[in-house]
């Protein structure tokens, strides 16, 4: 395995790169490829390589930048940095994008190795494909959904995922059939509210030749077409009561039948199944079964809001940033910092798909100015004064009535909790206000903060604050 690995290390400071590749020689690889950071994401989309490591001397930004290079040519590809302030436990952890790993700039060979064999491990299991299922972020709400997905992946169970419109719920359920043992079989999706009621039987379950008027043959449903692998049932909460009970046969029974047939049909594949609708409410209501409600909410991934992980906002909008250059082929062009704060300061009720929409626009009509008028800002957070960083512990902070309001309807809401949430998430906003400011040198963010250095190392670990 190692005598094949093709290992590409991206790196400025040439005596770095040597270093880098005489550990690596040592622990056994022979095959290199070298690139210098700002290389061009063209150039970067002809080089084929197993796994990259950027080195130390790059810097966060630059090292992100890179990352977003990568996992735009290839999302599947491991990514290894070194780079400083990446690290701060000192152990290797997941970055923003999955297959992303932090080591110490003064890595010791065994670190690298470490991640090798982790690396080479989950090629031995999964296979890389072409549609990998790309989940950004690094916020504590997208790392508990990642450890959801590992958990639940290979137990081949039936999973609902639950979110609002447009927070990835797809791309959660394609990351768990990607992890799962059903990974060399299909993944096929059915849209409950894209297609008409009198077709969602004939398209979901096939038919038999006279069927209907013009069935002049037979044709295969899409559940014989997820047969071995997955079937993804795509806002389940739209399916019509009258093909509600047939759902419910093929997740107690695993058969089904065609539509004018009489004959029932085996059918090993797995059920997951995606809703932006409170299910439970509509129970009540009467509008969906509950037996089909409990036989899908065997586990529930809750996929968040973006206003709810503001933190990844910066993360995803570079990315699809880099993402729209390269498919226009366009010379990439930073985000202008008063834009990103105030996309921080944004509700998006479009959540991540109206994110990725607003970067589009704005690369297409060359300009950045139509955010600060088109995206109302209802809920809008302190902002520092950019010119006079002193300010940063006077601004004051402000919660929305929608956030407000998700505090007062939860059933386990108390004054004190709101506080204590409040005052935590203000904390945090400020520390990481101040880390940005002094480009993450911490020990100038913790004199602008007028706490001590040790103090400020504490909140960071405390709070899971990265670049």
């Amino acid at each position: 395995m190692k005598d094949k690995m093709e290992i590409l290390v991206i790196e400025a400071d040439l005596s770095i790169m040597e270093k880098i590749e005489q550990e690596l020689r040592s622990l056994g690889y022979q095959h290199f490829l070298t690139a210098s950071p700002n290389i061009h994401i063209d150039q970067l989309a002809s080089i084929g390589a197993d796994i990259a490591i950027l080195g130390p001397s790059l810097g966060i930004d630059a090292s992100i930048d890179c990352i977003h290079k990568i996992k735009i040519i290839d999302a599947a590809l491991p990514v290894l940095t070194a780079c400083e302030g990446a690290c701060i436990s000192g152990k290797p952890y997941y970055g923003p994008f999955e297959d992303v790993y932090y080591i110490s700039p003064d890595f010791e060979p065994n670190d690298i190795l470490q991640i090798f064999e982790i690396v080479q491990k989950k090629k031995s299991e999964v296979k890389q494909e072409a549609d990998f299922s790309l989940i950004i972020g690094e916020s504590k709400a997208i790392r508990a959904i990642r450890e959801q997905i590992q958990r639940v992946a290979v137990r081949d169970i039936t999973v609902l995922i639950s979110g609002e419109t447009g927070t990835g719920k797809e791309l959660i359920a394609r990351s768990v059939h990607y992890h799962s043992l059903r990974k060399d079989c299909p993944f096929v999706k059915i849209g409950c509210g894209t297609l008409p009621d009198e077709l969602v039987e004939s398209e979901v379950f096939g038919y038999q030749e006279g069927a209907f008027t013009g069935a002049d043959r037979a044709k295969q449903g899409r559940i014989e077409l997820a047969d071995k692998g997955t079937l993804f049932l795509d806002e389940i909460g739209d399916l019509p009561l009258s093909l509600q009970v047939k759902f419910l046969q093929l997740l107690e029974e695993k058969i089904y039948s065609r539509l004018g047939g009489t004959d029932d049909k085996a059918i090993d594949t797995r059920i997951l199944a995606a809703t932006n609708a409170d299910l439970s409410k509509m129970v009540q209501e009467g509008s969906f079964r509950k037996d089909l409600y409990y036989r899908l909410n065997i586990v529930n991934i809750i996929s968040p809001p973006l206003r709810k992980r503001k933190g990844d906002i910066s993360i995803l909008a570079n990315y699809f940033l880099n993402k729209t250059f390269f498919e226009l082929n366009l010379k990439v062009v930073d985000i202008p910092h008063k834009v990103i704060r105030h996309f921080e300061a944004y509700h998006w009720p479009g959540n991540v798909r109206e994110l990725e929409n607003v970067i589009r626009r704005a690369i297409a009509i060359k300009d950045w100015e139509f955010v600060f008028t088109e995206l109302n800002i209802e809920n809008k957070i302190h902002t520092v004064d950019e010119d006079n960083p002193e300010t940063i512990d006077e601004n004051k902070w402000y919660w929305s009535d929608d956030i407000l309001e998700e505090y007062f309807n939860d059933v386990d809401f108390s004054l004190k909790r709101l506080c204590k949430d409040f005052v935590s998430e203000a904390e945090q906003k400020t520390i990481l206000d101040a880390l940005r400011k002094t480009s993450w040198n911490r020990k100038k963010a913790a004199q602008l903060l007028h706490v001590s250095y040790k103090t400020l190392l504490n909140r960071i670990i405390e709070f899971d604050l990265k670049p």
